[in-house]
């Protein structure tokens, strides 16, 4: 009965790790953890949308073979991109993996893996 108890109160206390795909959002926050693995598999450059101080508010990948910016939106004209991002005399510029995960943190492999999933059918 002591091992039947033990195993229930182990079992109780086991709290199951949630899905990335329940708490990811690449339309809030987790672009850049998109843009890498879009990057990863296209071997197109990141750029980052930042605002007139310099700081960056959102990445997203340039097909240079299409001239085409690529994010969770999908593919899109460059010149369109900006349209949906709040803030004022934003532009983009390129930028590296390095630059991108100190500012906007890094990710599990389970989160990455994820990510590559959503790339696959982005590009």
């Amino acid at each position: 009965m002591k091992l039947l108890l033990e195993n229930w109160r182990e079992y109780m206390n086991e709290e199951e790790e949630p899905h990335p795909s329940e708490y990811i959002n690449f339309m809030r926050g987790d672009c850049s953890l998109l843009a890498q693995a879009i990057s990863d598999i296209s071997h197109f450059p990141m750029y980052g949308i930042v605002d007139e101080r310099g700081d960056m508010h959102h990445v997203f990948v340039y097909d240079t073979q299409t001239e085409e910016a690529i994010d969770c939106r999908g593919r899109m004209p460059l010149e369109n991109l900006l349209d949906n991002i709040s803030g004022e005399r934003n532009t983009y510029r390129e930028t590296s993996p390095e630059e991108v995960k100190k500012i906007f943190g890094t990710y599990s492999d389970e989160e990455y893996e994820y990510a590559e999933e959503k790339a696959q059918e982005l590009i």
